[in-house]
């Protein structure tokens, strides 16, 4: 039975397929996903009690190559979420002309509430329960969501046990001692950050410096606020769990990183005429040229939508916005820089990393970031390219420009009408 969420994101891909020269089996092939694990694993606590934690991994497409996709570790974690972000890592990989399908997985469980051992246990537990559909040229994992590098290094270490050889490409997102890769861990906010410039004449955005707020300020949030402070751009607000900080003439950023780095909270940032508030929502209407967000996915609802006063958004974040808030937003004309794009700096540096291991040779981080900067860009000039060919809005031409190279691939394994069909 297909789940809501995944029901809803799979509008979006029809939407495009009704303007681009999509074959249908390629719309079919997608509808669901091809691969499903569930497992119950067992965590040891270190008070002697024991847990079972329900967990998943999905490798919806693999057309183009080995699926790929993070592992997260969250309370609201369920099959229907996990599923639906494994379609959208496959549009995303589609897109970035990356050889790679869509993969997600998850455990259900408050990785808060763990101590380093137990975290330890759950992601060696977690590689043990799913191994038989994990390695480097069938699914390659990494972190998302409560999982990070050491995180990745726990597994890759199971997987190379249980292997019985040294594997380091069947998991990125590692210690650059491991195997990782210099420029991964900001390359999410970085990517953002070229996203954002390589298709900011198609946003009807002021010239000059932007007003940018951002929703969420873990990895990606803030080294995309990095990124747009560094590029001359006003971070005018910045929320999280904590509350949301604002100044109209642009927040302190390296303050508000050693604020947030020391007592968890944006809100602790001590700046002249910074104003806080104790809720977050609250940056949903701010007034700014761009809101970027960049935490957990279903923020922006039809409900909500009219609320937003931002002149364009950019989804740092997977799944920030609702299908069914796309319809209000396009008739406020507040254009939206899609996930699909927005956020595709990690894995394509996932990718470098993946090939890095294969070939045995480190990538440096000037490549690193060179390669990233590419790659975005490439990406933006096939979306707006799109949106100029079909009069498309951003989001739908993303979609259309992702299933391009899907459709040549299924076509060339043969479509209906080579075998003797219409």
């Amino acid at each position: 039975m297909m789940g809501e969420m995944l029901s809803a994101a799979r509008t979006r891909m029809h939407r495009a397929a009704e303007h681009a020269d999509v074959a249908d089996e390629l719309v079919a092939r997608l509808d669901y996903p091809s691969e499903t694990l569930s497992a119950s694993i067992p965590l040891r606590r270190d008070d002697g009690t024991l847990l079972q934690l329900k967990a998943w991994r999905c490798r919806y497409d693999s057309t183009l190559g080995p699926t790929k996709g993070g592992i997260r570790f969250h309370p609201d974690v369920d099959a229907d979420e996990v599923q639906t972000l494994a379609f959208l890592m496959s549009m995303k990989c589609a897109l970035m002309a990356l050889p790679f399908g869509g993969g997600k997985g998850g455990v259900q469980v408050d990785a808060h509430d763990l101590s380093l051992m137990e975290k330890e246990r759950l992601a060696r537990g977690w590689v043990r329960h799913f191994a038989r559909i994990l390695g480097p040229d069938r699914d390659v994992p990494a972190p998302d969501v409560a999982t990070g590098e050491r995180e990745m290094a726990w597994m890759v270490d199971e997987y190379a046990a249980m292997a019985g050889s040294i594997q380091p490409g069947a998991f990125t997102g590692k210690p650059v001692s491991l195997g990782g890769i210099a420029g991964r861990t900001p390359a999410t906010g970085r990517g953002a950050m070229i996203a954002l410039e390589a298709v900011r004449h198609k946003l009807d955005l002021p010239p000059g410096d932007l007003r940018i707020a951002i929703q969420g300020f873990g990895n990606a949030g803030s080294w995309f606020a990095r990124a747009a402070s560094d590029a001359g751009h006003r971070i005018v607000a910045v929320s999280d769990s904590s509350g949301m900080i604002s100044h109209d003439d642009g927040l302190a950023i390296d303050a508000l990183l050693k604020a947030k780095a020391a007592d968890g909270s944006v809100t602790d940032l001590d700046q002249k005429g910074a104003k806080s508030r104790k809720s977050g929502a609250h940056i949903l209407s701010h007034d700014c040229d761009v809101l970027a967000f960049a935490a957990l996915g279903g923020v922006v609802t039809a409900d909500n939508a009219s609320d937003l006063k931002a002149k364009a958004i950019l989804e740092i974040a997977n799944g920030p916005i609702g299908p069914p808030a796309d319809a209000p937003l396009r008739k406020a004309g507040i254009e939206v820089v899609p996930d699909i794009l927005a956020n595709a700096g990690g894995v394509t540096i996932s990718h470098a990393e993946w090939v890095q291991n294969r070939g045995g040779l480190a990538w440096d981080e000037d490549r690193v970031n060179d390669y990233l900067r590419d790659q975005m860009e490439a990406a933006a000039r096939r979306v707006t390219q799109m949106m100029d060919t079909h009069a498309l809005d951003m989001r739908t031409a993303a979609y259309a420009a992702a299933m391009v190279p899907l459709c040549r691939a299924v076509s060339a394994r043969g479509t209906c009408s080579d075998f003797g069909g219409g």
